[in-house]
């Protein structure tokens, strides 16, 4: 869901980036439903007026954060350039999905609080996870859908693919954060992109 882009001074913009960054930390150890205004504004250091400055709500910072975590990841995905004669179509992908994936792993807190979706008492909090994931599946859908335009892709569902896709990353995502002796990035990637590229059978 497309948000009003507000522009910031520096300071303001860095202000505002502790806030969402406390948050981040507060909503991943607490969940939705168990954080406080209280809990991020400590974290964070900040006056209770301040925080006000910048969110009028609980309910407006979750969503920014998951507005700027939309908008990241948008910034990692790019078209396949398929007339490409340095790097082949295949690495381009492979190149983007480590991109991704990392700027999710790497961010454990944001880890974290998206896979408390379908966890959340919290309805307001649990359709605004919706409405992320449902941005994803729509981002894989339309990259499915230009992979088959460019003929990279033989005739696909892109729709089920994307729900498929999602489910993956999802499931890759928890196994990465959670298991210490979890493969590398790298490693996950090439079997995801595998098992969607040709299947599982020998």
């Amino acid at each position: 869901m497309a948000r009003d882009v507000v522009v910031l001074d520096p300071l303001k913009k860095e202000r505002r980036r502790q806030i969402l960054d406390a948050a981040k930390h507060v909503f991943a150890e607490a969940g939705y439903h168990g954080a406080s205004i209280h809990a991020i504004i400590e974290r964070a250091d900040i006056a209770r007026g301040t925080f006000y400055l910048y969110f009028e709500s609980k309910s407006a910072v979750f969503s920014s954060i998951l507005d700027q975590a939309m908008a990241d990841l948008r910034r990692h995905m790019h078209r396949i350039e398929v007339d490409n004669p340095k790097i082949p179509p295949q690495l381009q992908l492979r190149a983007q999905v480590i991109d991704a994936l990392e700027y999710v792993v790497q961010d454990r807190p944001l880890a974290m609080l998206l896979l408390s979706a379908g966890h959340t008492p919290d309805a307001e909090a649990a359709e605004r996870l919706d409405q992320f994931f449902a941005e994803i599946r729509d981002l894989l859908r339309r990259a499915f859908e230009s992979g088959q335009e460019i003929k990279l892709l033989r005739k696909v569902q892109p729709e089920l693919l994307a729900a498929a896709m999602l489910g993956m990353i999802r499931g890759v995502v928890e196994l990465i954060i959670t298991q210490p002796d979890a493969p590398k990035i790298e490693q996950v990637v090439d079997e995801l992109l595998t098992v969607a590229l040709r299947g599982v059978l020998a």
